[in-house]
């Protein structure tokens, strides 16, 4: 379903879509486009940002049982 939204942008940014989006194509599948491609590059920071506090968080742990399986490893 699609709802009609008003947008107030720079001229110089519209006279640059527009010239993309040449006769095939519509300034609003153009904006549509870039504005999913920016969601989905926020959406994946999001969970960048929860994986790291989530590593951070269980950092100590991780690395107390990377050293004891170390100390159980033969030398060469």
């Amino acid at each position: 379903m699609r709802v009609r939204t008003s947008v107030t942008l720079p001229k110089d940014l519209l006279v640059k879509v527009d010239a993309l989006a040449g006769k095939k194509h519509k300034r609003s599948a153009i904006v549509e486009s870039a504005l999913r491609d920016y969601v989905t590059k926020e959406n994946g920071k999001k969970l960048n940002t929860r994986d790291i506090e989530i590593i951070n968080a269980n950092a100590d742990l991780i690395n107390k049982q990377v050293k004891e399986t170390l100390e159980f490893q033969a030398e060469w």
